[in-house]
């Protein structure tokens, strides 16, 4: 039996090299080291090979368009062949990019990223708003969500602090975990936003992966206070708070928002103010 510690932490670093070393220092020679031949980047730059190839042609583009740039983790959670991130891309549009001639703009890009490992390699990469967002600020579209406006969506901004972790759903669960998802989507979806503005959670979203022989759910989260948000949503009596407590304790055997409360980082669906449940979570 795997020491399941041990492997989240040795991915953990592996995802740890894959900006110190490659992204932010442009160490081109540790792909094909921490890297699957066959590995699947599911956001890659368009014109991308597949592959490995494909990896380097992403940051080398990436590389060429901002010269200077530089990727901070924020946030960093494992759970056996899952690493999820969440991190913030910075750079200066000093270069060609997708055809767009420099313009010297400052771009701060913000998201998540979902890895997946096998045998201590990079199999899987989802990257969710990274790369939208920074090609949003530059005036260019794609893949981009949209809010019901028809305005791209915006991240929560520098107000909003993020938390990320992974959950484990527990055997038997992913029937009532997805008629949650559905209930907060629709029914309950009023007295769940009102209670994200209530908490001050102004974006959530859990999304469901499979993590070798185990179902996972990812949590993310960005609140003006996340640890008080946790402390409001555990502490809560409001009936609905108390219902959505109950449930995920019964699908995770725990509850997120007390781990939140405690300074854990925690985790299943998606909102974002204004009134918008995103549907377009990695599958």
């Amino acid at each position: 039996m795997r020491d399941e510690h041990s492997l989240a932490e040795r991915n953990k670093a592996t995802i740890r090299r894959v900006f110190d070393e490659f992204v932010n220092k442009g160490d081109f020679s540790i792909v094909d080291e921490i890297y699957r031949p066959d590995m699947i980047d599911h956001q890659p730059l368009p014109g991308a090979p597949a592959g490995v190839p494909g990896v380097k042609h992403t940051i080398a583009g990436l590389r060429a368009g901002f010269p200077d740039l530089h990727v901070t983790i924020e946030d960093m959670s494992a759970h056996e062949d899952y690493v999820v991130i969440h991190n913030t891309w910075r750079g200066t549009h000093l270069g060609d990019f997708l055809g767009a001639a420099p313009t010297g703009r400052a771009i701060t890009s913000r998201g998540v990223v979902v890895w997946r490992l096998a045998d201590g390699l990079i199999a899987e990469r989802w990257g969710i708003g990274v790369e939208s967002n920074m090609l949003a600020a530059l005036g260019m579209r794609r893949l981009g969500r949209r809010s019901r406006a028809g305005r791209p969506a915006e991240n929560a901004g520098p107000s909003a602090e993020p938390a990320v972790n992974v959950l484990p759903l527990l055997p038997g669960c992913e029937g009532r975990w997805r008629t949650l998802r559905h209930e907060l989507a629709s029914t309950r979806l009023r007295e769940y936003e009102e209670s994200r503005r209530r908490t001050g959670i102004v974006r959530e979203s859990f999304w469901p992966r499979r993590a070798g022989e185990t179902d996972v759910v990812i949590h993310y989260l960005e609140a003006r206070d996340p640890r008080l948000a946790g402390r409001r949503l555990r502490d809560s009596a409001d009936p609905f708070d108390t219902w959505l407590r109950g449930v995920a304790t019964e699908l995770h055997g725990l509850d997120p928002w007390a781990e939140l409360a405690g300074g854990a980082t925690p985790a299943v669906h998606a909102w974002t103010v204004p009134v918008e449940l995103v549907q377009d979570a990695p599958r």
